[in-house]
């Protein structure tokens, strides 16, 4: 397992697949983190938002991407 955000790791194997959540920004995306399962990364989305809405520091939303792998270079 690798260590993940607040002492939580990601299984084996999740690098590749997977979703993960990202603040938008007016600059462009940030990744916050990443999770094995929709359900798990839609509902730290809505728990960032809603933090978010209390005090805002310039995101304008969380949104969740799923993981794609990264084009080899050849």
């Amino acid at each position: 397992m690798k260590k993940g955000q607040g002492g939580r790791g990601m299984p084996e194997g999740t690098e590749v697949g997977g979703f993960k959540v990202v603040a938008a920004t007016l600059f462009g995306g940030i990744e916050v983190a990443r999770y094995p399962t929709l359900e798990q990364a839609e509902w730290r989305a809505k728990q960032l938002a809603a933090e978010a809405e209390r005090s805002p520091r310039g995101y304008i939303q969380y949104l969740v991407k799923p993981v794609r792998e990264r084009k080899k270079r050849s």
